[in-house]
C-alpha cells in the first residue's frame, strides 16, 4: 500500500456530531507529500474530560 489517503477526526465528547479536529495525510509512493490539519467548533460545543485524556484537546474559556 504505497498510495492512501489517512484521515482522523477526534471528539470532544461522546456524541458523534462533536468532531473537534480533523488531520488528513496524503501518501503517495510511499512518502508523505501533503497534510492537513484544523480545530473545528464541535456540536455540542462541550468537551468531556475522558475524550481531552484521549486526544489532548480542552475548550479554553476567552480564546
Amino acid at each position: 500500500m504505497d498510495n492512501f489517503v489517512a484521515i482522523d477526526f477526534e471528539t470532544a465528547n461522546f456524541a458523534q456530531s462533536s468532531v473537534c479536529s480533523v488531520g488528513i495525510v496524503i501518501v503517495k509512493d510511499g512518502e508523505i507529500v501533503d497534510n492537513y490539519y484544523s480545530l473545528i467548533r464541535p456540536v455540542p460545543n462541550y468537551y468531556n474530560a475522558r475524550c481531552s485524556e484521549v486526544n489532548g484537546l480542552q475548550f479554553v474559556r476567552g480564546h
